[in-house]
C-alpha cells in the first residue's frame, strides 16, 4: 500500500510541475506603447488648425497593443491623435462622439486573464493530491498580476473627456461597442472661452478655425 500511495505521490508532483511549466507562459500581459499618428495633410497655416489622425485596430494590433483580442470581447479600438494648434483650450470629451464609447474600466474587466476553471480543476484534485493544489495557486498568483498590469496600461492608453490646451494633444484609445461602430465617424470639440463647437470627422480631419 505505501509503495503504491508512493507511486501516486510522486505522479502527481510529475504533473504538478509539468502544470508549472505550461502555466508559466499562460497568465501573462505583454504589450507595446503606443505611437502618435499624423494625418499626413499639410495645411497652408499651421496657427488655428485643429485635426486628428485615427486607426482602427484589427485583431494584430489589439494583440501589439493590448496583448487581448478585445474585438472579441466586443469592443472596437481606435487609435486617436488630436492636434489642437490654437491659442485656446479645447474640451475634448469621448460622450462627444458620432457613436457610444464603452468605459475603459469596463474594457478592462471584460478583457481579463480568466483561470477560474482551471483553478477550481486543480483545486478539486488537490483534496485529495496536495501538489496539485501548487499550479492552482500560481496560476491564481499569474493571473492577479497580469490583471493589474493590464488595468495599469488600459487605464494608461485610454482616452478621456480632458481639457487640450493651446498647441498640445492627446494620443490614446477609445473603445466602441462592436455592434454600435461605424467606420465613419465624427466628433466635436468645444472651446472653452466662447463655447464654439468644431465637429472633426473621418471625410474632415484637419479644420481651420477663426478665433
Amino acid at each position: 500500500m505505501n509503495v503504491i500511495r508512493n507511486i501516486t505521490f510522486k505522479a502527481a508532483a510529475l504533473l504538478a510541475t509539468i502544470a508549472l511549466l505550461g502555466l508559466s507562459g499562460c497568465a501573462h500581459y505583454r504589450a507595446k506603447s503606443l505611437n502618435r499618428l499624423t494625418t499626413g495633410i499639410e495645411p497652408q497655416n499651421k496657427k488655428s488648425v485643429i485635426s486628428f489622425a485615427y486607426q482602427v485596430f484589427d485583431t494584430d494590433d489589439c494583440l501589439y497593443y493590448l496583448d487581448r483580442d478585445v474585438i472579441a470581447k466586443g469592443y472596437q479600438p481606435v487609435h486617436i491623435t488630436f492636434t489642437n494648434n490654437t491659442s485656446h483650450h479645447l474640451n475634448f470629451s469621448t460622450e462627444m462622439f458620432s457613436f457610444p464609447c464603452a468605459s475603459i474600466g469596463e474594457v478592462a474587466a471584460d478583457a481579463h486573464t480568466n483561470t477560474t476553471a482551471r483553478a477550481v480543476g486543480y483545486g478539486v484534485g488537490g483534496i485529495f493530491i496536495w501538489p496539485l493544489l501548487i499550479p492552482a495557486i500560481v496560476d491564481s498568483m499569474g493571473s492577479a498580476k497580469a490583471n493589474k498590469k493590464l488595468n495599469a496600461d488600459f487605464s494608461r492608453k485610454g482616452l478621456r473627456s480632458q481639457l487640450v490646451p493651446p498647441s498640445s494633444s492627446i494620443n490614446g484609445l477609445i473603445f466602441v461597442p462592436v455592434e454600435s461602430f461605424d467606420s465613419n465617424f465624427s466628433f466635436v470639440v468645444t472651446d472653452m472661452k466662447n463655447n464654439q463647437r468644431y465637429e472633426l470627422s473621418t471625410g474632415r480631419q484637419l479644420l481651420q478655425v477663426s478665433l
